[in-house]
């Protein structure tokens, strides 16, 4: 019994362990960088925001993005059939809106994307604003900026700037090392006396 409830804490461990965190992916997309022309890198990183969301805005001269904010139930799911009604929301609902920028790092281009959550409490007039690194924040909420993020890299990706460490491909071989002289035993090489 004793190593039945051991297994079960390990592998309780290890399911934990690989859901934290983001992805190889979104910690990608994340340091990404990407260089052209920045009208068509908006252009891509719109029309990506564009297939998951509506849009609230979007301007080309900020290079800003704006999803429309909508209601989510604590576990995530549509709270509300009319976008900003109250109302129809259950008790701790999270609104959403993100707002997604193109912005310049040297000669490169990254992409921020940062939510805009607030937080229903029922017998409460105003929701509380929820910063994105506050504690209580449901994951389902960063992993919804992850998958826009990510969802924008994908449309960006031929435009990303390759580091010299990040492989780019096949791998090239490396040049074969010089041959080394043989070792020579200088004692063999004196004749006998």
């Amino acid at each position: 019994m004793r190593n039945l409830v051991v297994s079960m804490a390990w592998l309780a461990a290890i399911a934990h362990a690989a859901g934290c965190g983001a992805s190889s992916h979104a910690v990608d997309a994340r340091a990404a960088r990407y260089r052209g022309d920045k009208l068509v890198l908006f252009g891509a990183a719109k029309a990506a925001t564009e297939a998951k969301y509506r849009l609230a805005e979007s301007d080309e001269t900020t290079l800003r993005i704006v999803t429309t904010a909508r209601w989510y139930k604590p576990d995530g799911l549509g709270a509300s059939e009319r976008q900003n009604d109250m109302r129809d929301v259950p008790d701790r609902s999270v609104n959403l809106r993100l707002i997604v920028k193109l912005v310049p790092d040297g000669g490169d281009w990254a992409v921020s994307v940062e939510p805009v959550m607030m937080r229903y409490f029922s017998g409460r007039p105003n929701p509380d604003h929820l910063a994105p690194d506050d504690p209580s924040v449901p994951g389902w909420a960063t992993g919804r900026v992850d998958v826009l993020r990510s969802a924008i890299h994908d449309a960006l990706q031929s435009y990303q700037v390759k580091s010299p460490g990040t492989a780019t491909g096949s791998p090239q071989a490396a040049p074969a090392p010089a041959p080394s002289k043989p070792a020579t035993d200088d004692a063999a090489k004196v004749p006998p006396q």
